[in-house]
């Protein structure tokens, strides 16, 4: 789902329907959600909104999937993924009110905060884990 306006430019893929909706109001229902860079924008307060709305959406066994930069719990020195989570954290201070890259347990938390009994890392691609 997305804000109307952004639909008209979404690309046609098969299986996949694009519906227009406003995360802090409601979400239109589905069985899988992704959420792409899209918490990091956002205070804690502001997340667990967003992800409240998503699982009052979900069917039984629905799931979001969430793309996001985690920050390390510890750096070594030349690790790239590091200074990527921290180069963009400090992007996010500055340009977004609230908004901040998250490590695993600040996930974990507002997966809790928000209804979520399970929060699976998956994989990562480059610096993103889904």
């Amino acid at each position: 789902f997305d804000l109307t306006c952004a639909l008209a430019q979404a690309p046609s893929i098969p299986g996949v329907e694009h519906v227009a909706g406003d995360m802090f109001i409601d979400v239109p229902a589905g069985d899988a959600m992704i959420l792409k860079r899209i918490l990091h924008d956002w205070t804690d307060e502001d997340c667990v909104k967003i992800l409240k709305n998503c699982w009052k959406s979900l069917p039984k066994n629905g799931k979001v999937v969430v793309i996001e930069l985690v920050t390390p719990d510890d750096a070594e020195n030349g690790d790239i993924n590091a200074n990527i989570a921290f180069d963009m954290d400090m992007l996010m201070f500055t340009q977004c009110s609230g908004g901040k890259e998250r490590s695993r347990a600040e996930f974990e938390a507002l997966a809790a905060a928000s209804g979520f009994t399970h929060c699976k890392f998956v994989c990562q691609a480059y610096h993103c884990w889904i």
